[in-house]
């Protein structure tokens, strides 16, 4: 995905916070364009609280997923991407939002966390209830 412009970005940010962008639609690059947003405008420590409030909210009322019984949410890589995120913002503060949210997706893929955590690591349950730290490198 490449966004054309800002307003394709913050049409993006309303649906997520709106629980109302589809499932299909919701992928890496998505998140990952809604944590630039939330870096950007709140700092990391208000971005985790932002994404992670708003990502239950996308579970249970976007996505009608009962958390009594599911739990798809994911605290380390919530955490992780947030770090990630704030940490290529940091460096990159003289271009334009669409032009880091264009680079962001480019450069940082999915499977980034796997060079920080062993896959036993990462998808332990632990891992999944409470940010660890990676066991192969920290971020």
């Amino acid at each position: 995905m490449r966004f054309r412009d800002e307003r394709e970005i913050y049409e993006l940010v309303a649906e997520f916070e709106a629980a109302t962008i589809d499932r299909n639609a919701w992928k890496h690059a998505e998140h990952l364009a809604v944590a630039l947003v939330y870096v950007v405008n709140f700092g990391e420590a208000e971005a985790l609280e932002k994404m992670r409030s708003g990502l239950f909210i996308l579970l249970e009322k976007g996505f009608c997923v009962d958390l009594t019984i599911e739990m798809p949410y994911h605290e380390t890589l919530t955490v992780f991407w947030i770090k990630a995120v704030d940490r290529f913002n940091a460096a990159r503060m003289s271009a334009s939002l669409l032009e880091r949210a264009n680079q962001l997706i480019e450069t940082h893929d999915k499977d980034l966390p796997l060079k920080y955590y062993t896959r036993e690591a990462l998808f332990s349950d632990e891992a999944r209830r409470v940010f660890v730290q990676g066991d192969i490198q920290t971020l």
